[in-house]
Formats: structure tokens, sequence, C-alpha cells
């Protein structure tokens, strides 16, 4: 059997060293003076790095800010009332001016005839668990929204590929290299890492799904901004698009044409221009397919898309709102 010491044996050591590695600030306040004594590390939560001569209750209070103060004092109050236990969070500001959030609780030391003497607690800095918490959020709730964008961009393929498709055989093509295309686009995100969002980023994925090519599209970027990720996703199958587009029947169907890719910023947005030459003579073509549908309403009203079915090339410019805003009613 394991040699177990009952806790109320174990040595001040032991005790120090818990409260020292857990940053734990603890505190024992005297009713009658209305004075704390505690340890450095209570002082360090609140931003002192040198202990203070005096600290109160209304010097803790101070540090509450202004939407949990009173909610703060009627809980404690309370539980002096009721001479019971108590605990919150609450954010404070420190003496540096710093937000951050404190967990504490305390309980009243009683004498003998049930009166209270003295109260004791601890406290300790929940800051990063809090902002850990606020990020996961904030990331689920980012989730939830690439999801919905995705489920209606699929459901809008599903509907257009169905009513352009010639065979079933066309349509399952078709769908699955959009959707692959989405599924790239959802990638790039899911890193978290956002600066994989710019235009010319976008480009290069979509590049790398087809060996071969990427020494004949020529990237230009002036300006190449961070994309919002419904732009991203839009601008994503824009991209795939055009280069199916060019793989079948423009330049990159021969062995010299070539696309060139420019990435400008201008005024009030970002401009990018796709251009074909050296591939076959292209004609007029009614921009009604399904292709030319996703291209133009991609990117929905966040900008917009133009087609020019030129004969020595196609060229399609996007524009972009700056940092990816509506510009619907623009």
């Amino acid at each position: 059997m394991p040699d177990i010491q009952p806790f109320d044996e174990l040595s001040a050591e032991h005790l120090r060293l818990v409260i020292e590695t857990g940053h734990v600030g603890i505190w024992e306040l005297d009713l009658k003076t209305g004075k704390a004594i505690r340890n450095r590390a209570h002082d360090l939560i609140f931003g002192y790095t040198e202990p203070l001569a005096e600290w109160t209750y209304d010097g803790f209070l101070h540090h509450v800010v202004d939407g949990d103060r009173t909610r703060v004092d009627e809980l404690q109050q309370a539980a002096i009332a009721g001479k019971r236990e108590w605990k919150f969070e609450c954010q404070i500001k420190t003496v540096t001016g710093e937000r951050r959030w404190i967990s504490a609780a305390g309980r009243p030391l009683l004498d003998a005839k049930g009166g209270i003497t003295k109260l004791i607690g601890q406290v300790i800095d929940i800051t990063d668990t809090k902002r850990n918490e606020a990020r996961l959020q904030l990331i689920t709730n980012e989730l939830n929204h690439r999801v919905r964008n995705m489920l209606a961009m699929i459901k809008a393929m599903i509907s257009l590929s169905a009513s352009k498709a010639s065979s079933t055989e066309t349509f399952a093509k078709s769908l699955e290299g959009r959707v692959s295309a989405l599924a790239r686009s959802h990638q790039l995100l899911a890193t978290g890492d956002f600066a994989a969002m710019s235009a010319s980023s976008i480009l290069r994925n979509e590049l790398a799904a087809f060996s071969g090519l990427q020494e004949r599209v020529v990237i230009w970027p002036t300006a190449d901004p961070i994309l919002k990720n419904a732009v991203g996703q839009g601008l994503t199958l824009i991209f795939h698009e055009l280069l199916m587009n060019a793989m079948r029947h423009g330049a990159l169907s021969n062995e010299t044409g070539t696309v060139k890719v420019q990435i400008a910023g201008i005024s009030n947005g970002t401009e990018i221009i796709w251009t074909e030459r050296g591939g076959p003579t292209v004609g007029r073509q009614s921009g009604s397919g399904f292709g030319s549908t996703l291209i133009t309403q991609a990117i929905a009203s966040y900008g917009t898309v133009e087609m020019d079915f030129a004969q020595n090339g196609i060229e399609c410019r996007i524009f972009i709102g700056k940092s990816g805003e509506d510009v619907s009613t623009t």
C-alpha cells in the first residue's frame, strides 16, 4: 500500500511550492482594520512589480472594471452576511491600464462565538484561458460560416450544372472539379494562415494541381491584399474555371500559349487581369454557360467580373472592393 500522508501534515514547503508554481495570489483581510496581508504573487497579478505598502478591499474594487464592480461587491457582501464561501470571475484593470481576467475565491474565518474575524482567499490570473476560449468561439463561428457558404455554393453548382450538362458524365466531371476547387480553398482557410488567402497564393494553389502549368502562367502582383473568406472561395472558383477553359479551349490547350495574371491595387480596391495569348483563335461566346455564369457571379456583391472574348485571347477583369467590402450599393 502506498504511504499517503494526510494533507494537514504536509510541510509548509509543499504548500509554498504549490502556490509559487501556480502563481496563486493569497490574501487575508482583517475586518477591523480593513487592511489585507498577501503574498508577492497577489500584487503582481494587479500589475505591481513591487509589493504595495498597503492593500484594502476598496483598493481591490478600484481595480475591478466598472461593468463587474457592483456584481463582485454584492457577491462578497452576501457571502459575508451568510458566513459562507464565495467565488467569482471578473475583469480587472492593472496599475498599467491593461485589462486582464481573474478568478477569485474566499471564505470567512469564525471565532468561537461564530463571529467573523477575518476573510481569507486566493486569486489567480485566467487571462490566457479566457483568450483561448474567445479564440475557440471565433474559430467555431468562422467554421460555421464557412460551411454555410460552401454548402450554398455546392447547391448552386448542382442546380446550374444539372441544367446545362449534356450528359451524366459531363455533369459528374464538371461538378467534381468545382467541388475539388472549393476543397482546396477550404484547406487554405483551415490552416489558420490567413496570409495564404491572397490572390496570388490562391492561384498558385490552383496551379499546383496541374503539372507543367506553372511555367506558362505568369503571376505579376504589384499589390496582393489578404481576402475575406467568401471572396477567397469565390476567387478560387474563378481561377479554377479560367484554368479549365484555358486548358480545354484557350491558351493552355496547345504547347505555346501563355497566361499573364496581373494583380494591382487601385484607388477603391484590387484589380486582377487575366490575359491569354498564343492560343487558338477565340470564337465569340454568348456567356450563358455555367462556367461563364460561375465566373461572373462567384464573388457576388464583393466585386465585379468582366469577360472579353477577343480573337487573340480571352481577357478577364476582376475587381474586388477594398478589403473585400460589399460593393453592391456603390
